[in-house]
């Protein structure tokens, strides 16, 4: 059977969101059959990731650096002994993938390599710790504002499903039956995309879990090495055409509140802003007429600078307001905003129906646009618009995707127009 091992220090940053270079552990990265595992070595190492051909770790060899030191514990571990336990776990696994293993055959054959089946180990969590934990997680200096309220949002949907869940209690059944409860709560049923985002990040949190623990003597099972997560479906993207939104723009409803809805979503439909970060940007952002801005989704990883010129109706709509702290338009809550837009359509006389995939019942049905018009639907107008029209590459630089996103495909339609003429090409 085929794998890959990589050794190599965890890049974890701390509250400032810079790198942690002191005590680092080491892991070993060990990919197969579509699996991945990271592996604690045993050892930490300080590591220079600004200078990393000072380092003490050697990033081209995946060991630690001749004449270095590394730690196990408090105590000081020369580099000869480190990279005789990082070839040893090579060769036990060259041995193990001649057939073909699990992940528990893995870890076993490796707490032997490592000593730390000598050890012994903590095999109880305390009850509390879960939820604990959760909080924990969300906590996390690297993760934006809105990614901390998810975290928690989810740990409550947790404790609506069984506040007396403990790590040792949770199993793939336990995951089985809690995506049930999502997609059939009678309350508050969820799609199956709700769904798929809420248990992917339950298994992030539960990956965060295993490595918080693991340094502390504890080794965490893994539920969903026999679950399967279920598949976000995406249908047809549904948005407002060019037309329709020049016919908003030119609409004057009678309340002042509908008024700034107007400005605020045709304004999202000119630049393809996610509202989060449309709500952020100010006059400051604005240079020759060019709006630029890093997108909240991108600062964590890859920071990503989104430049978008701004059309004459994008211009005339921020110059109809001067507010504090140069904001550019008057914002409200998002739930307030989602309300007012399916007010606004439905006064402008958007109304014609549209086909549509229901989210929970995943029955196809015929709806009005407006009934269903939300900020996002903003942003899939601006790149729905002009697909087919300028390369996909413009579109994405100005949307904040990056290259080969997938999610940049759910934005857009390929119409029977741009497939005719790329029959064309081959008649």
């Amino acid at each position: 059977m085929k794998f890959n091992i990589k050794f190599s220090p965890e890049k974890r940053k701390n509250k400032d969101g810079i790198l942690i270079s002191d005590n680092v552990p080491i892991f070993a990265d060990i990919r197969f059959a579509c699996s991945r595992m990271f592996y604690f070595t045993g050892y930490r190492i300080n590591v220079d990731w600004q200078n990393p051909d000072k380092s003490k770790w050697n990033f081209a060899t995946s060991r630690v650096r001749k004449n270095s030191s590394a730690f196990q514990g408090k105590n000081i571990v020369q580099y000869n002994e480190v990279n005789t336990r990082l070839t040893a776990i090579e060769d036990a696994l060259n041995k193990l993938f001649e057939g073909i293993p699990d992940k528990s055959q893995i870890i076993a054959r490796l707490d032997e390599v490592t000593k730390k089946a000598d050890v012994p180990q903590v095999e109880q969590v305390k009850e509390a710790d879960f939820f604990q934990m959760f909080e924990q997680y969300a906590k996390e200096s690297r993760f934006s504002a809105g990614r901390k309220r998810h975290i928690l949002s989810v740990k409550t949907k947790w404790k609506k499903f069984d506040k007396r869940i403990t790590f040792n209690t949770f199993t793939a059944d336990t995951l089985k039956k809690f995506e049930k409860y999502l997609l059939t709560d009678k309350k508050h049923p969820r799609g199956v995309n709700t769904a798929h985002a809420i248990i992917k990040l339950t298994r992030a949190f539960w990956n965060y879990c295993r490595r918080e623990l693991r340094d502390k003597g504890i080794n965490l099972h893994y539920p969903f090495e026999n679950y399967s997560i279920p598949a976000e479906v995406y249908t047809k993207p549904i948005y407002i055409t060019k037309e329709e939104r020049d016919a908003l723009y030119s609409f004057e409803p009678e309340l002042e509140s509908l008024q700034r809805v107007r400005d605020i979503f045709v304004f999202q439909c000119l630049i393809g802003a996610r509202v989060g970060d449309l709500c952020k940007l100010t006059k400051d952002n604005i240079s020759d007429g060019i709006l630029s801005y890093i997108p909240r989704k991108t600062k964590d990883d890859k920071p990503v600078v989104v430049s978008v010129p701004l059309s004459t109706k994008a211009l005339d709509i921020i110059s109809r307001y001067d507010l504090p702290g140069g904001r550019l338009l008057p914002f409200i809550s998002d739930q307030k905003y989602n309300k007012y837009l399916k007010d606004l359509f439905e006064a402008a006389k958007i109304t014609r129906m549209v086909t549509r995939l229901n989210p929970t019942t995943r029955k196809e049905e015929r709806v009005r646009i407006c009934d269903i018009v939300s900020s996002h639907m903003a942003r899939r107008a601006f790149i729905g618009n002009l697909y087919g029209k300028v390369d996909s590459g413009i579109i994405s630089s100005m949307s904040g995707h990056v290259q080969g996103s997938k999610a940049f495909t759910r934005y857009y339609d390929v119409s029977s127009d741009l497939q005719k003429e790329a029959i064309k090409l081959i008649d």
